[in-house]
């Protein structure tokens, strides 16, 4: 109990000095930060979307986890499937933040997406795909999963609270069966979202120019394979004793098959026909930024000889999880700002050898504090939603035809709603500059989806006849 206030009171500390920091920003603009111009020694991406990269890729890692976990029905798992969709949750809510830090005018610039965003700009899928559908679908999930330990709550404790989050039809056999065909079949539907999402996003970080097409490829795997490692990691540290073994030995050959591609990466950008393509590679093997690169490698390395030692003992604890789980994510995170940082100060054959950016205090204290309030919130959103192993009932008792036929209009009206408005913001016939046709089509597309992913919510709670 006294490890757990000192760990809420450290956590509220870093908060509040992210806080204050964040509110310097606001009253000081971008001069208390170190972003700027290439040419004046500053970068156009930072800190803060190097932190947007990390979160955002953890957390859509995290939600691939969970979706895998459920689909493979393994009850001493539903836990760990739970966690993770905390995690994945609280984020992309840290990824969101991150955004707004970086944009000078953040509510005029969402505004303007989600009115006049074209279908091919990166930032329509980034908004709509990754902090749009995906959190909704997380959210839907772990409201689901929540229910029964809810009811179980309002039984011990008594309160409105859990008996109101639990209302609907629990504890029938249909009721029962309904839950495990929406645990499954819901978790198998988000799958691909997830993993689109996570694709686009790595894309988004992965392209950039004089890579060749191979290369980005490649990069794009080791990008997502990071962010599982890391996601992976997190949900180990979290999991009840019976699940970590099953995940240490899931993470183990993440985080080793990591190192070696990131390694292997680079080495092969030596040979790309580009020279800036090339200088980039020199740089981070031998070079300004070997120093950072090799501590990367040797994060992964470190971090994947403790899970084989942890193995060979059988048995994974808190006090073993939780050094992994620190070096896998400080690696991880160290491997964006190089993706991002070295890229733009020594990567793109300019005219000085290499930038000078460095983050500011303010910047650093800003992305500790949101990733303080990262851990907080899916730390409440755990113990929130307890989840329960979930048993698969006998078929064909779903109570009443009704909530099929109101499912499958959701999933119909969403949609169509999805296919106007992605062809409202690709701007289909519109010319040849393919602008959006009219205002609000990324808001049309994401609220398609919204409706579409609700219909398991309407399967599930429609009451019984």
């Amino acid at each position: 109990m006294k490890t757990k206030r000192l760990l809420v009171a450290f956590l509220a500390a870093l908060m509040a000095v992210g806080a204050y920091a964040g509110v310097q920003q606001v009253l000081h603009g971008d001069e208390v930060t170190g972003l700027g111009t290439l040419g004046a020694g500053g970068v156009v991406w930072g800190l803060y979307v190097v932190g947007d990269g990390f979160f955002a890729s953890v957390g859509l890692a995290s939600l691939v986890l969970a979706a895998i976990l459920r689909v493979w029905r393994e009850p001493r798992l539903e836990a760990s499937a739970q966690i993770a969709v905390a995690l994945g949750m609280a984020s992309l809510l840290a990824s969101v933040l991150c955004v707004l830090a970086d944009l000078g005018r953040a509510w005029t610039a969402l505004i303007n997406l989600s009115l006049v965003g074209r279908a091919r700009a990166p930032f329509f899928a980034t908004f709509t795909l990754v902090a749009g559908a995906s959190s909704f679908g997380a959210l839907v999930q772990w409201f689901l999963a929540s229910r029964a330990g809810w009811a179980e709550r309002a039984q011990v404790r008594g309160g409105r609270i859990w008996r109101f989050l639990a209302r609907g039809p629990q504890g029938t056999a249909s009721a029962a069966h309904r839950r495990a065909k929406v645990n499954f079949w819901y978790s198998l539907v988000l799958l691909p979202l997830f993993l689109l999402g996570l694709v686009i996003l790595a894309r988004v970080f992965c392209v950039r120019p004089g890579r060749p097409v191979a290369l980005v490829h490649f990069e794009v795997v080791t990008f997502m394979l990071s962010a599982g490692a890391a996601a992976c990691s997190l949900v180990l540290l979290g999991s009840p004793q019976g699940a970590r073994v099953t995940l240490a030995r899931i993470l183990s050959p993440m985080v080793t098959l990591t190192a070696f591609l990131v390694v292997l990466g680079e080495i092969l950008a030596l040979r790309s026909p580009g020279a800036a393509m090339r200088g980039f590679s020199r740089a981070l093997l031998d070079g300004p930024w070997q120093g950072w690169f090799w501590t990367d490698v040797v994060l992964f390395i470190v971090a994947s000889a403790l899970l084989l030692s942890v193995l060979g003992r059988g048995q994974v604890s808190k006090n073993r999880a939780a050094p992994v789980a620190c070096l896998v994510c400080l690696a991880v995170f160290l491997q964006r700002y190089l993706l991002l940082v070295a890229w733009q100060t020594h990567g793109q054959a300019l005219s000085w050898p290499q930038g000078l950016y460095r983050p500011t205090a303010i910047e650093w204290a800003v992305v500790i504090g949101i990733a303080a309030l990262a851990a907080s919130a899916s730390w409440v959103l755990a113990s929130l939603g307890p989840s329960r192993g979930v048993a698969v009932g006998p078929s064909g008792l779903e109570g009443g035809r009704l909530r099929s036929w109101l499912a499958s209009a959701c999933v119909f009206l969403g949609g169509v709603g999805v296919a106007a408005g992605l062809a409202l913001s690709a701007g289909v016939a519109s010319g040849d500059f393919l602008d959006p046709i009219t205002a609000g089509g990324p808001l049309v597309f994401l609220i398609g989806l919204l409706i579409a992913l609700s219909a398991p919510a309407i399967y599930e709670l429609w009451p019984e006849t």
